[in-house]
């Protein structure tokens, strides 16, 4: 799937009305997105219910801008993202529904209908799991004096549920990709700590999806001093970023900047790009 598979617990709390709290729950996720290259057809992807409470989820399609300035914000039913196709149409995704047991793991499959007239490109939806009401074995006579209601009142329990999103790519027939890094600058935070602002270029028919590092020479010896995600996708040519590097050593002299693709990435060939050098001084 993605570069660097990590752990990433999402929590989900419910709250009972008049004031009573019940238990949180959570669901681990071990990677950030769906990706299937040209080569395959298909992705499992695993979610694990890591609360003391089942919980219930159905799987729903939807599509999402990436915004320059960071974040994503909805698109209306309908309404297309240029340089964006939709996945959902082209993909099969099972199961739809889940119910999951304290400490049980479920494999979701992401599988590709290609068809013959299929554009050649990049294709991206995103999939929600939308957690779904179980309903409660919630005892009035049990509930607490904080949360007894008033004489004639009646007695109502509901749940607070968050959905999570995850984009789901995969690519068909030929695309290129090109990046680059330009206005990199050095400069200083409010505290005074260094801080590298460089805006990061995409061009081509797919997004780009990896890590980049920042590397400080010294001498003959060149030691990593931070590192992060690269996600600029197709809707978009370029975003700004800022890295603070609290480690850098006072007799750094160059600061380099290398990407690595993700990788299922077709360019991916297990070596980090150069893709600027700038003086530290």
């Amino acid at each position: 799937m993605n570069i660097g598979a990590f752990a990433l617990s999402v929590f989900l709390f419910a709250s009972a009305l008049l004031g009573g709290v019940a238990p949180s729950h959570a669901f681990l996720i071990l990677d950030n997105m769906v990706f299937i290259g040209t080569k395959s057809g298909a992705a499992v992807f695993k979610i694990k219910n890591t609360g003391d409470e089942p919980e219930a989820y159905r799987l729903e399609w939807t599509q999402l801008r990436m915004k320059e300035k960071g974040g994503k914000e909805k698109v209306a039913q309908g309404e297309t993202i240029p340089g964006v196709m939709a996945a959902d149409s082209y993909m099969y995704v099972a199961p739809r529904r889940i119910m999951l047991m304290p400490g049980q793991v479920q494999h979701v499959r992401f599988m590709v209908r290609r068809t013959e007239n299929m554009a050649s490109g990049e294709y991206r939806s995103y999939i929600v799991f939308q957690p779904e009401e179980i309903p409660p074995t919630f005892n009035p006579e049990e509930a607490t004096s904080n949360s007894v209601p008033a004489p004639g009142k009646a007695v109502a329990q509901i749940s607070m549920l968050t959905g999570y999103r995850i984009p789901v790519f995969f690519l068909h027939g030929d695309t290129i990709l090109d990046v680059s890094v330009k206005d990199a600058v050095l400069g200083r935070d409010k505290s005074g700590a260094p801080l590298l602002n460089f805006t990061f270029v995409r061009e081509g028919t797919r997004s780009a999806l990896g890590g980049l590092t920042v590397h400080c020479t010294t001498g003959d010896k060149e030691v990593k001093i931070s590192s992060g995600e690269i996600r600029i996708f197709t809707e978009l040519e370029s975003r700004r970023y800022s890295y603070l590097l609290k480690n850098m050593p006072e007799d750094c002299v160059n600061i380099t900047l290398d990407y690595l693709p993700q990788s299922l990435d077709p360019d991916y060939n297990g070596m980090a790009m150069r893709l600027a050098e700038i003086p530290a001084g």
